[in-house]
């Protein structure tokens, strides 16, 4: 499904190679989404001497999901179907107390459910800044005063009884830019410069969580040894001034995407946020300070584009992976 939504419309023949198995293999898993009207043939593609092929399209009314964006103090509250596309978005502010805030979070979903005409809603995926226990369900950290060590996905699931999904922005930001990306890629680091600093990061085309969640805390990389400056201090000091000069942000990034270079080798770096102007001359710098430290390899780290959101798109792409297909 995730290869259908990427590279739509495909051939079947063209998915198998992306998959690496055979025809055959590709028409037993696509029996059951097209007999759920999940996947739809739409159209013919081009013929190469014989018949032209079906091409098959994720169905945009197969079931929607509403997506919460709960990473900082302005919170969106979004209804999206099946090909990622936004349908509607509500805004609203963080409140001090988070049970009213969860309280008008639940009201904007149940607004956004009359909007399917009773069509299937998959459940509800939010965003968070900090990290989820998956074996408690409770969440370590947070920039949202109150949801730490709360038990999120119980309370929304009582509330809206909606499957709920809940995962660290960043982590869906990636995997966001991930399906975003038009090359074919493996591995890919993002990193999100907004009210916080973090990192997501992707592995054989997937999240990669580490042990314990903690995997893209950039956050606590050293920068500075002989004061003990982590990445995280340098970035509240840079966040908060109105005096910072561009050969700072270059070198916060080249710290942290030589790092994870030196650890994982990746090649594929996006940076998204809007704490800081960053353009396309910074990211070179970037690329060039990487290369200079790093027997001379190339990276490549580009702007994330706003249009389509990468965290809305990768929260609903998650919301689909584990929900859709287990229905």
């Amino acid at each position: 499904m995730r290869e259908i939504l990427k590279h739509q419309p495909i051939s079947k023949a063209a998915l198998a190679k992306k998959l690496h198995v055979g025809h055959s293999t590709v028409v037993q898993l696509l029996k059951p989404l097209i007999d759920r009207k999940i996947v739809v043939e739409s159209m013919f593609g081009d013929s190469t001497g014989g018949r032209p092929p079906k091409l098959l399209s994720m169905n945009p009314d197969a079931a929607y999901g509403i997506v919460v964006d709960l990473s900082g103090h302005k919170i969106r509250v979004a209804l999206m179907n099946c090909v990622l596309n936004v349908v509607a978005v509500s805004r609203l502010n963080a409140e001090s107390d988070i049970y009213s805030t969860l309280e008008s979070i639940v009201n904007l979903c149940n607004q956004l459910k009359e909007q399917t005409n009773g069509s299937r809603i998959l459940g509800l995926c939010v965003a968070i800044s900090g990290v989820i226990d998956p074996a408690t369900g409770k969440i370590s950290s947070s920039l949202i005063e109150g949801l730490e060590n709360m038990r999120l996905v119980d309370y929304l699931r009582e509330k809206l009884n909606l499957p709920i999904v809940v995962e660290n922005d960043a982590n869906l930001s990636a995997l966001g830019e991930f399906m975003k990306m038009d090359k074919d890629m493996n591995n890919m680091f993002y990193i999100h410069m907004g009210e916080g600093l973090g990192g997501g990061l992707i592995i054989d085309r997937a999240i990669f969580r580490g042990d314990r969640g903690y995997a893209g805390e950039i956050g606590k990389i050293l920068y500075d040894s002989q004061t003990f400056r982590t990445v995280g201090d340098v970035y509240s000091q840079l966040s908060r001034s109105s005096s910072h000069s561009e050969d700072e942000i270059v070198r916060l990034l080249s710290t942290i995407v030589l790092n994870v270079v030196s650890i994982l080798d990746v090649v594929n770096f996006v940076v998204g946020g809007t704490a800081f102007d960053i353009n396309e001359r910074l990211l070179s710098k970037v690329e060039a300070e990487v290369k200079r430290h790093f027997y001379g390899f190339d990276v490549e780290v580009r702007k994330s584009k706003k249009d389509p959101d990468a965290m809305l798109t990768g929260a609903m792409e998650y919301l689909i992976e584990n929900v859709l297909t287990n229905l």
